[in-house]
């Protein structure tokens, strides 16, 4: 499966994602990983500074905005995608996180005392 650059964030402001799922890195940032609903293609964000859980709406260090749609789950291109995001980025170790995001979860998505971690 090939990867390539996306469109700038101008061209392509907001992309849908199903079959998704949110990392942790090492780094303390959470990245979407899902299929982009519009190309089926998988895709992985920047870093999520924002998490709005009503609308279901994240918006990355990009500017981009993601939307979540359906309950987390599992795509294996955005799994391919992800796999070789991480190391060109050489990110070491990552976490599934994907409930802290999911309708219903009670507790903030996090603290936005890092770099890259989402505030609400």
């Amino acid at each position: 499966m090939p990867i390539w650059k996306v469109p700038s964030v101008e061209a392509d402001p907001e992309i849908v994602l199903r079959k998704w799922r949110v990392f942790a890195t090492e780094r303390g940032e959470h990245h979407f990983v899902g299929q982009n609903v519009e190309s089926s293609n998988g895709r992985v964000s920047s870093a999520i500074i924002k998490f709005d859980r009503e609308t279901r709406i994240g918006t990355t260090r990009s500017g981009r905005r993601y939307v979540l749609q359906g309950p987390s789950g599992r795509d294996e291109d955005a799994m391919h995608t992800w796999t070789v995001w991480k190391m060109l980025n050489d990110v070491k170790s990552a976490k599934n996180i994907s409930s802290e995001y999911e309708d219903g979860h009670d507790e903030p998505v996090s603290e936005a005392k890092q770099p890259g971690r989402p505030a609400l």
